[in-house]
């Protein structure tokens, strides 16, 4: 009876080590979270957002307005276009066979979008959709996210991880590795590099003025990091953004003096805590999930979160804040400026929200 006891600790200690588990998480030590209060308490202050097309979209997480229309992508596949004074139905105009998320207009009146499935797709004026990157360095991409268009045409795109799909997302939330790149893709050459790697779940991505630099959002980073494209900095990287008060998803820039800045999410310290435990991490993937000691990092995408977003200036300072604390706007996933408004894109929304450009905090 000892012996096979004995046996029975080897065997249960030899499982909590060794089992196969699909994170192999890597500790870091993230930034203190900043507190919601000062220029972030939260005041509801989406509660007077107008809900444009409610119920009538599936998931539009990112919009590119051209023409006196909005665009978006939808779950199904859809991309569609709606009149931005918010009347009629939204209108097919292609379906990429995957899942549309950034998208962006090039010079030629092309939608260029980031499918999650597919990767980098151009759909024509006509409806037309074409594949213009798949892979890069001969991988297929987990997920393209975001993306932004150079005046030279090059195209600067987001793959959150070189590891796991949409469908696996929550695992690379709760693996929390720099995993994530960005990639340029030249159509002069019809061919892709990655221009920057070690992203910790590389999202939105923008060009500076002139294009002296590109952005991309780091979700699990709480920042956004720039790589120098002109000047004597020139290939080099460093951060324009740090600490954010959520997890960055899209930015756009508005042509003038400011970056919008979607927060996905709200930081949550107590998760936070486990990014330097690895090992605690592989514990808790290994055990029953009632004993986990922080059992919400099993939720990954499905932890409880609220629509909140920033403006930035050209220095990289937060300027703007708002949030949808208490009220009924979930995750933001984009923010555009268009005449005087913010069009606000949501992952798991059936609506565009749209409110009045505030003021500075």
């Amino acid at each position: 009876m000892e012996i096979a006891v004995v046996i029975a600790i080897i065997l249960f200690i030899a499982y909590l080590l060794c089992w196969p588990i699909p994170i192999d998480p890597k500790g870091w030590n993230p930034p203190k979270a900043p507190p919601y209060e000062g220029r972030f308490e939260r005041r509801n202050s989406l509660a007077s957002a107008e809900k444009l097309w409610r119920g009538k979209l599936a998931g539009p997480e990112a919009t590119a307005i051209k023409d006196g229309y909005v665009y978006t992508g939808l779950t199904n596949g859809n991309l569609v276009c709606m009149k931005i004074d918010g009347e009629g139905e939204p209108e097919v105009l292609a379906n990429t066979g995957g899942h549309p998320l950034g998208l962006k207009f090039d010079a030629a009146g092309n939608l260029i979008v980031c499918d999650a499935e597919k990767g980098l797709v151009c759909v024509s004026p006509a409806g037309e959709v074409s594949v213009l990157s798949s892979s890069v360095d001969g991988r297929k991409y987990s997920v393209a996210d975001d993306l932004a268009i150079a005046a030279d045409g090059k195209i600067y795109f987001s793959d959150i991880s070189t590891k796991f799909t949409m469908a696996q997302a929550s695992y690379a939330i709760m693996e929390d590795n720099p995993d994530g790149v960005l990639v340029c893709y030249d159509p002069a050459i019809k061919a892709s590099h990655v221009a920057l790697d070690n992203l910790r779940l590389a999202n939105g991505v923008a060009m500076g003025p002139n294009d002296d630099y590109v952005l991309v959002n780091e979700t699990l980073g709480f920042c956004v990091t720039r790589l120098w494209l002109k000047g004597p900095k020139a290939g080099q990287r460093d951060t324009f953004v740090s600490n954010l008060p959520g997890g960055p998803d899209n930015i756009t820039f508005n042509g003038k003096d400011t970056y919008w800045v979607a927060l996905a999410f709200p930081r949550y310290p107590h998760l936070e805590a486990l990014a330097p435990q690895p090992f605690l991490k592989k514990l808790m993937m290994r055990l029953p999930r009632f004993l986990a000691p922080v059992p919400d990092f099993f939720q990954g995408l499905h932890l409880p979160t609220y629509g909140l977003f920033v403006g930035v200036d050209m220095n990289g300072n937060i300027t703007h804040f708002m949030d949808a604390h208490g009220g009924d706007i979930g995750m933001v996933t984009s923010v555009l400026e268009y005449a005087g408004h913010l069009y606000l894109g949501g992952l798991g929304s059936d609506f565009i929200a749209r409110v009045p450009v505030p003021a500075p905090v």
